[in-house]
């Protein structure tokens, strides 16, 4: 009688005494417990959301208290809400930040690629390599492996915010974190117009109006921005028409996804994650998800994806 093969199971008779030398050894008898080897990947991380109205609140809070020279940035970090995370997923991490009136924050460079989509601004600026870039709301500010980049608002009044999305968790788990910083002349510091990390929501909301009318069952009208100074991750900017809805999709990409504009929600396997502008959705890999607008929105995703295609990982439901 022919056995399918692919469905046996394969099980070692439990030997005590055998298995006891083996660790005492100092090695652990690879046939118990689970391996490494699984039909599908599973993801230690959860899906899960975080709200912009909530995090301005405690930003303004920690104001009062944590000056930035001291604590090198104002910021609170996205920590999945699985068992001891500090970072949002595996390998892409996300913070609310903020640079309270008349503030400076010293510059500094790291080894870890970064970028930042600024939620509020009139006056504040990034520092990019000893020039002062001011920043727009829903402005894009990348700062890349090794770029000197410090931080500013000239407004004496309001405070900046923005979104801080970054790769330090992957960074840290290769052990190759490099970190250095450096004090600035900010007022004598020339202002660039035009950096080839400033990415501009004029133009960006510009290309989205003016893209062709047929999309994609599984995305809104979607452009891929240039961000080939950070290889680590791909940003994409999609725009949803009133009450659209889109194809689930899934694949071994991370997913992280903010609120530029409108509100709807995200539908990660059977739990839906309501957004608005500045909520933060994270979808780790290989779990299905779905966007459906509530009305005319915008949503910047920030995906590992380019990780995964270059290490021939990548792989899709659709």
């Amino acid at each position: 009688m022919n056995k399918n093969k692919s469905t046996e199971a394969l099980l070692v008779a439990s030997d005590e005494k055998r298995d006891k030398k083996i660790y005492q050894a100092g090695f652990i008898p690879g046939w118990i417990g689970e391996g490494g080897l699984k039909p599908e990947p599973i993801h230690e991380f959860n899906a899960c959301s975080w709200s912009w109205h909530k995090g301005k609140k405690l930003l303004h809070s920690a104001a009062k208290s944590i000056d930035s020279r001291v604590a090198e940035r104002r910021n609170i970090r996205m920590a999945n809400t699985a068992n001891q995370k500090r970072t949002t997923l595996n390998t892409i991490h996300t913070s609310y930040q903020m640079v309270a009136p008349g503030e400076f924050a010293r510059a500094h460079r790291h080894t870890v690629n970064a970028g930042r989509l600024i939620l509020e601004s009139s006056g504040a600026f990034t520092t990019l390599n000893g020039e002062k870039v001011y920043m727009e709301p829903n402005d894009i500010i990348l700062t890349p492996n090794w770029v000197w980049h410090g931080l500013g608002n000239d407004n004496e009044e309001l405070g900046a915010f923005w979104v801080d999305f970054l790769d330090d968790p992957l960074v840290s788990s290769l052990k190759t974190i490099f970190f250095e910083v450096r004090d600035e002349d900010y007022e004598a510091m020339e202002e660039n117009h035009d950096s080839p990390y400033h990415i501009k929501w004029r133009d960006l909301d510009k290309e989205l109006e003016n893209l062709d009318s047929g999309v994609d069952e599984s995305h809104g009208h979607r452009i891929k921005l240039d961000t080939t100074s950070i290889p680590s991750m791909d940003l994409f900017m999609e725009r949803f028409d009133d009450k659209m809805k889109t194809r689930a999709i899934k694949s071994t990409a991370n997913h992280i996804f903010v609120c530029v504009e409108g509100s709807g929600s995200t539908q990660v396997e059977d739990t839906s994650f309501p957004w608005e502008r500045g909520d933060v959705v994270a979808v780790p890999s290989w779990k299905s998800f779905s966007h459906h607008s509530s009305v005319k929105s915008t949503l910047l995703e920030i995906t590992d994806q380019p990780l995964m295609e270059l290490l021939g990982w990548y792989r899709s439901s659709v």
